[in-house]
């Protein structure tokens, strides 16, 4: 049987952290470098984190990191995000992902793998917050690469290994809720489904249109006409 790969990005597409990771990168930097609110006017949507985190560097130091600077705060980004995930009050999961997960992963034509910005330990924090980590056996991390599309090839390794097989381009999904996302699937001549769920205009994607865009995650069976091509593409 023919496995279908499905890659899901995490902030936006399954959960909200509640700014975890920006007050604990805050916490961190100025724990380094004495310099607080390090964040500023930063937009986060879609970048990895060694991205965002270079951008603020040159912002506020002028310079990049280090290796031993950057493993160092890496350090302890983590260890203040653990507190911080932990006691979020605003952390939630998107609508539907819960259902569509427990639903997916009791499928055997599906594999769950992610593909995410996020450095693999935060990924993994967030999940467990909202006990849907187990639906998830691999995936490509910002640990793993800094561009998108590194990212999504490391999750499609990691997959092939854990299935034992090969997947054909056309039975792999990306899914997300960004710009990013779409074209970093494009790049590798893959299937995009997009929720707006994140903060990106439905608008916008007029710009790199995925291949299908839902609402939101909660109408399985629009999700699973999408992964079935009777969906209808998006009319822009």
């Amino acid at each position: 049987m023919n496995k279908t790969l499905l890659i899901f990005d995490i902030d936006g597409t399954l959960l909200l952290s509640g700014g975890c990771g920006k007050t604990a990168l805050e916490d961190a930097f100025e724990e380094m470098f004495g310099i607080p609110s390090c964040w500023g006017d930063t937009v986060p949507d879609g970048k990895t984190d060694p991205a965002i985190i270079d951008a603020i560097c040159q912002k506020t130091l002028n310079r990049s990191l280090n290796s031993e600077e950057s493993t160092r705060l890496c350090e302890r980004y983590h260890h203040y995000f653990r507190a911080r995930i932990k006691d979020s009050k605003s952390y939630r999961l998107m609508p539907g992902v819960p259902e569509l997960l427990e639903f997916l992963s009791q499928r055997k034509e599906f594999l769950l793998a992610l593909g995410t910005g996020n450095f693999e330990e935060a990924g993994w924090m967030k999940l467990e917050r909202g006990n849907i980590h187990h639906h998830f056996k691999c995936g490509g991390f910002a640990s793993d690469a800094s561009k998108r599309p590194d990212i999504l090839k490391t999750a499609i390794r990691r997959s092939e290994k854990l299935a034992g097989q090969p997947f054909s381009k056309e039975n792999i999904y990306v899914i997300g809720d960004t710009l990013h996302d779409v074209r970093a699937a494009r790049q590798l001549d893959l299937k995009s489904i997009v929720v707006t769920t994140g903060n990106t205009p439905k608008e916008d994607f007029r710009e790199a249109p995925p291949d299908y865009l839902l609402k939101d995650l909660r109408d399985r069976a629009a999700f699973l006409a999408c992964l079935s091509g009777m969906s209808q593409r998006i009319p822009f």
